[in-house]
């Protein structure tokens, strides 16, 4: 970011940047041409600008802390210093290239870092280790597509769904049903009532209820904090099929 900032203030009167990244392998004879380098691979990482450029007593100095080609109140004279700090730290070396009228390359190297190849794919995941024997499922989800969604999975993975578009939906089946159920999976976020506020309400009617909470957001709203604070089990919306069936089937056999 620092090196962005200072190219676009290199050209008040516009003008183009270019950031670039690229492998590299440097030889003992490359480390040569290069000030600072090291021999091995490395990632470099250009800024270059088509700014006012440098001339070579300023390049000398842009790295010293407080030191500043901007006028009074534009620039700490700290940025580049801890962009230097930074790669260093990390075991990398930066060098410029700039002219007067000509603009300006930053070149960042920093070490590549082996990526190990990933195990082969062992093919397709087997769900039938979290197939249900027939537990019923009270579905609480507004969204009409991820409703329908839910309960056809379940219902093709052994459960029974029981779906319910609203707190109040839900109310009802769980009373039409006598409470009959083994699990609540219920979205946190539901059209007429907090659905923390609907586990409570089915909770106090039957306390050995086993509950799964789920919600889209990934801020706040999700409640997933307090979720758990209760000691409920959450999984965050988009959830793979081997996810939930998983999670489902601790929820049921472990009750966490």
């Amino acid at each position: 970011m620092n090196l962005m900032v200072n190219a676009r203030d290199a050209m008040p009167e516009g003008g183009e940047i270019f950031v670039r990244t690229r492998n590299v392998h440097l030889s003992e004879d490359d480390c040569k041409a290069i000030i600072d380098a090291q021999p091995g691979n490395f990632v470099c990482l250009s800024v270059e600008d088509t700014g006012v450029g440098m001339d070579e007593g300023t390049v000398q100095r842009i790295f010293e802390p407080f030191f500043s080609t901007k006028g009074p109140g534009k620039g700490t004279g700290l940025g580049l210093s801890v962009v230097y700090g930074i790669v260093k730290q990390h075991g990398g070396w930066i060098n410029v290239y700039s002219k007067p009228g000509q603009g300006t390359t930053f070149k960042i190297y920093l070490p590549a870092v082996p990526i190990e190849p990933e195990a082969m794919d062992e093919g397709p995941i087997s769900l039938e280790k979290f197939r249900g024997r027939g537990e019923r499922i009270l579905l609480v989800e507004d969204d009409r597509a991820i409703r329908k969604m839910s309960a056809r999975a379940l219902q093709e993975n052994g459960y029974v769904p029981f779906p319910a578009a609203s707190a109040e939906e839900a109310l009802e089946i769980f009373e039409r049903e006598n409470g009959n159920f083994a699990l609540v999976f219920s979205d946190v976020v539901l059209p007429d009532k907090d659905g923390l506020q609907l586990i409570d309400d089915l909770l106090s009617r039957k306390p050995e209820l086993r509950i799964l909470l789920t919600s889209g957001y990934s801020d706040r709203r999700s409640r997933w904090w307090a979720a758990q604070e209760k000691g409920l089990r959450f999984i965050q919306k988009p959830y793979s099929l081997p996810d939930l069936l998983r999670t489902i089937k601790e929820v049921l056999e472990t009750g966490e």
